[in-house]
């Protein structure tokens, strides 16, 4: 008999995969508006932790950190960061981009949890880490390293939660468990309220990266408040139902995660410009329909297809059978070879670049040569210019300016 989908967890994944395209669609355009700042910021303030959190409990399966599932995350992260790296300019496979930082996380996670899990007093331990890692600014995104640290305790969470645990709430009456929810909704709302102008949240605070003032240790405190309320809360709400749409969202969220971000920021760039209410309007539409596009049967179907040939070029390196798996993963370093030769290129004329290989000099004319004109790679300086230079100095001072003003007064 085929086990029924529990699809208490998918609904959860599927409202918070909703926030996440809806948030990335909006992530570009925050300068245009304080109301849409502050809606981005309050969605970030929970939605990954949610997600994290759901994650880590599923993430207690053997399936989970099985070779074949690690190296399915490997392929995709090489994959699809690498195409991210090819359309918006970017040349590295250490530093994730975008969304994709989440894979990087998630193939950390999957090793390591199982066996961190039997480390007595690990939440404390876990609290002080991810506190003290935003004092490093060497902790950065490189490997995704901060988020790996700072996103972990979510992850744990998640893990330890019991199945047993999880059915307790599940299956109280929905009556008893919407106020509850409600009410953690409505704390969270207030704790945000007043912690966002005091903490002066930044997109990198927000994403877990190296503080700006040492008070930022106490506002990431307060994140992980907000966070754990949330979570809390969309547990409550959700139900083992399904709902149309919402629950598909869920069950097929990895493959709109992978697909859907090149598409919300060429949203964004068409809808810049264009009213507040319009840009919400669109996005929040742009969101939906993305969601339910990516989440077909048909784009699953052939995304896991895709996903299972990637593992099978690893894990059976005598098939000689050809598939576009391959071939995307043969296309990653040419395109970042290629990439680099464009970089160093740009500006160059084509004429150049034959008469380089054809003569082995630059094409550069006498004219050109002895032309005044300023060289556009090293400019020189005007005459006025030098003399300013050679004028221009700097006062430095340090300390109590009152004890030190005869010292200030002498140098001027």
């Amino acid at each position: 008999m085929e086990k029924t989908r529990n699809h208490y967890w998918d609904n959860i994944k599927g409202i918070l995969m909703l926030l996440t395209v809806f948030a990335h669609v909006l992530f570009q355009l925050q300068s245009r508006s304080e109301f849409i700042d502050k809606t981005v910021d309050y969605i970030y303030m929970f939605h990954m932790p949610a997600f994290v959190f759901v994650s880590g409990f599923f993430g207690k399966s053997q399936n989970s950190h099985s070779e074949e599932s690690i190296l399915k995350l490997i392929f995709l992260y090489i994959i699809f960061n690498s195409l991210m790296c090819f359309m918006f300019g970017y040349s590295s496979l250490l530093v994730p981009v975008y969304s994709y930082w989440y894979l990087l996380a998630l193939i950390a996670w999957r090793l390591t949890a199982h066996h961190i899990a039997k480390i007595k007093e690990l939440r404390s331990i876990l609290l002080v880490l991810f506190l003290f890692a935003g004092f490093f600014p060497s902790i950065n995104n490189t490997l995704s390293a901060a988020r790996i640290i700072c996103f972990l305790p979510y992850y744990m969470a998640g893990y330890s939660l019991s199945k047993e645990k999880s059915a307790e709430l599940e299956e109280k009456p929905y009556l008893k468990r919407l106020p509850v929810g409600i009410g953690c909704i409505a704390a969270a709302a207030v704790i945000a309220f007043f912690a966002y102008d005091y903490f002066m949240y930044t997109d990198n605070a927000l994403q877990m990266f190296a503080y700006a003032d040492p008070i930022d240790a106490f506002g990431r405190i307060v994140l992980m408040m907000i966070a754990f309320l949330m979570i809390f809360a969309l547990r409550c709400l959700s139900v083992n139902k399904e709902i149309p749409f919402l629950t598909k969202i869920g069950k097929n969220s990895m493959w709109i995660f992978i697909l859907h971000r090149p598409f919300t920021l060429w949203i964004s760039s068409f809808i810049e410009g264009k009213t507040v209410g319009a840009v919400i309007m669109a996005a929040l539409i742009s969101s939906i329909v993305i969601c339910v596009v990516f989440s077909s049967n048909i784009v699953a179907k052939y995304m896991n297809k895709f996903a299972e040939n990637g593992v099978r070029i690893f894990t059976f390196p005598e098939d000689k059978r050809f598939n576009i798996s391959k071939l995307a993963l043969l296309i990653v370093p040419i395109g970042f070879i290629a990439s680099i030769i464009i970089q160093y290129y740009d500006g160059v004329k084509f004429d150049d670049i034959v008469r380089f290989f054809t003569s082995g000099k630059p094409s550069v004319s006498d004219e050109e040569m002895s032309s005044d004109s300023d060289d556009p790679i090293y400019p020189i300086m005007s005459d006025q210019q030098n003399v300013a230079f050679d004028n221009a100095f700097r006062l430095t001072f340090a300390g109590d300016l009152i004890l030190l003003e005869d010292q200030v007064k002498r140098a001027l």
